[in-house]
């Protein structure tokens, strides 16, 4: 995954996340996830690894929350300079 001309070095589980009949992905900005599913369960800030030309290097990026219902996963969106750069599938 190639973020901000890094490559993000973190294993992934997809890169998009579907809201009812709306897909958000990869690359869209947090406008248009907000609109495609709302207001996240939870916002945080981790780090991720990236892979630079000098070497590699951690930076910080956003991390939105989303579950679709109570058997549902949990979905993390990660943004990083407002653009999602990836979407992690988490536990139930």
């Amino acid at each position: 995954m190639v973020i901000g001309g890094c490559v993000l070095m973190e294993s992934l589980g997809a890169d998009s996340l579907r809201c009812g009949r709306k897909l958000v992905k990869t690359g869209d900005s947090p406008a248009t996830l907000l609109a495609s599913c709302g207001e996240p369960l939870y916002r945080g800030k981790s780090q991720a690894e990236v892979e630079t030309e000098e070497g590699k290097s951690r930076v910080r990026v956003e991390q939105w929350h989303y579950k679709m219902g109570e058997h549902r996963l949990e979905y993390v969106v990660l943004i990083y300079h407002g653009e999602i750069v990836a979407v992690e599938t988490g536990s139930r």
